[in-house]
C-alpha cells in the first residue's frame, strides 16, 4: 500500500508537469532554463522516490521493480499533452486501482473485467437518468458499506495478530521476567514497598500533606526515570505540570495518590508503562519495567 501511494504521488506530480511543458517548450528563449528545470526536477523527485523505496522490506522491493516503476512513469510523462482524455482516464483508473487493492487486501475479490465492462457501459451511454443513477449509487453504497465492514474486521485481525506477536516475542517475555525478578528482589530488601491491584509498586519516601492529586487533578512534578539496570532515560529537575490521565498508566496511578510535598519511588511494570511497543527513542525496550523517583508540589486536586 505504501508503494502504491508513492507511485500515485509520482503520477499526480507528472500530470501537472506535462501540462506545463506545453507552454515552456514553445518559448525558445527559455529552452536553456527549461532544460535545467527538467534535469533538476527529475533528479530531485527521483532521489526522493528512491529514499522512500529504500525503506521498503526486500520482499516488497522485489514486487516493485525499479524498471517497472520507471516504465509506468515514462508512459505517463511521455503522453502527448493533447491527449487530455487519456490522462483523465489514467487518473480515474489510478483512483479505482487504489480501491481495488484495498478491497482485495481485505479478502474482498474484485473481478476487474466485470468492473471495467460495467464502467464502460455506464460511461458510454448517450445520456444518464437521474433516478437510475440514484438507484445505482444507493446499491453501490450498500455494498461498499458491507465491504468496509469486512475491511475493518480484516485490519482489526491484523492488528490483533501483530499485538499478539509482539507480546509473545522472546524480548518482551524476557523483559517481563526481568522486571518481576527485580521487583521481587527490591521488595525482599525493603518491606515498605507496596503493590496496588493493578501491579504498580511504590514506596512512600515522604507522605506530603493535604488532598491527593486524584485521577483528574494536576501537580508540579520533578522526576528521574531509570531502567532497572540504573540507566537514566528521562528527568526534570525544575518541575513540570502533569495530569495523571495524560501520562503512562503506572505513572498516572502513582501521581494520583501523591499530595503536596510528596516524594515516592514508583516501580512501573511494562504493562503499565510503554507495553510491548516500548519507546525506542528513549531506549525503553518492550515490556521494560521503569523506576521513577517523583516529587510533587503545587497540587490542584481533582474536583
Amino acid at each position: 500500500m505504501k508503494k502504491l501511494l508513492m507511485v500515485c504521488g509520482v503520477a499526480a506530480m507528472m500530470f501537472g508537469a506535462t501540462s506545463c511543458n506545453k507552454t515552456s517548450s514553445s518559448d525558445n528563449a527559455n529552452q536553456g532554463f527549461g532544460d535545467s528545470l527538467s534535469v533538476a526536477m527529475g533528479s530531485a523527485q527521483g532521489s526522493r522516490l528512491l529514499s522512500e523505496y529504500m525503506t521498503l522490506p526486500e520482499e516488497q522491493q522485489a514486487n516493485y521493480k525499479k524498471d517497472d516503476i520507471l516504465r509506468g512513469l515514462k508512459q505517463v510523462i511521455m503522453t502527448d499533452t493533447t491527449q487530455q482524455g487519456y490522462l483523465t482516464g489514467f487518473q480515474f483508473g489510478m483512483q479505482l486501482f487504489g480501491q481495488i487493492l484495498r478491497y482485495e487486501e481485505a479478502g474482498v475479490p474484485i473481478d476487474r473485467n466485470k468492473l471495467y465492462e460495467a464502467y464502460a457501459k455506464a460511461f458510454s451511454a448517450d445520456s444518464v437518468d437521474s433516478d437510475q443513477m440514484r438507484e445505482l449509487q444507493t446499491e453501490f453504497q450498500a455494498l461498499a458499506q458491507q465491504a468496509q465492514q469486512k475491511m475493518m474486521e480484516y485490519y482489526q485481525k491484523q492488528e490483533a495478530a501483530a499485538r499478539e506477536a509482539k507480546e509473545n516475542s522472546p524480548e518482551a517475555k524476557e523483559n517481563v521476567a526481568k522486571g518481576e525478578a527485580y521487583l521481587k528482589d527490591q521488595m525482599a530488601k525493603d518491606p515498605e514497598i507496596k503493590v496496588t491491584e493493578s501491579g504498580l509498586a511504590y514506596k512512600v519516601i515522604k507522605a506530603g500533606e493535604g488532598e491527593a492529586v486524584g485521577a483528574n487533578g494536576s501537580a508540579k512534578v520533578k522526576y528521574v526515570g531509570k531502567l532497572i539496570d540504573g540507566k537514566e532515560f528521562d528527568s526534570n529537575s525544575e518541575g513540570v505540570v502533569m495530569n495523571p490521565n495524560r501520562v503512562v498508566p503506572g505513572f498516572g496511578e502513582g501521581l494520583s495518590m501523591m499530595k503536596n510535598g510528596s516524594k515516592y519511588v514508583l516501580y512501573i511494570p511494562g504493562k503499565l508503562a510503554y507495553g510491548v511497543d516500548g519507546n525506542p527513542q528513549a531506549g525503553i525496550a518492550p515490556n521494560a519495567m521503569l523506576v521513577f523517583e517523583v516529587e510533587t508540589s503545587d497540587v490542584t486536586p481533582a474536583k
